[in-house]
């Protein structure tokens, strides 16, 4: 299936974003990519840098990169979509 758009508030377009995530990342190959992305972006690891608040912010972004990808997996199609659309009003 090829995703074009981007709304997580459109039930169909989102079961399809699920099904393409499991069938790249519920594989070996796709687990052993998915924990290659945790290591590189340190997704156990504390973000913050006392030193360096952009190096907190980019540490941030890259570990919310993993995380939605890992909740698109995990919830369930209608429960992101009703997220989205609360998060609209």
């Amino acid at each position: 299936m090829t995703i074009l758009k981007h709304d997580l508030k459109d039930f169909d377009y989102v079961k399809g974003l699920q099904q393409n995530l499991r069938s790249s990342l519920e594989t070996p190959q796709g687990q052993e990519v998915m924990r290659f992305l945790e290591a590189l972006v340190g997704y156990d690891a504390s973000i913050y840098d006392p030193t360096s608040k952009e190096n907190t912010w980019v540490r941030d972004g890259a570990r919310q990169v993993v995380a939605t990808l890992k909740s698109l997996m995990k919830h369930k199609a209608e429960d992101i979509v009703a997220l989205a659309k609360s998060k609209e009003e």
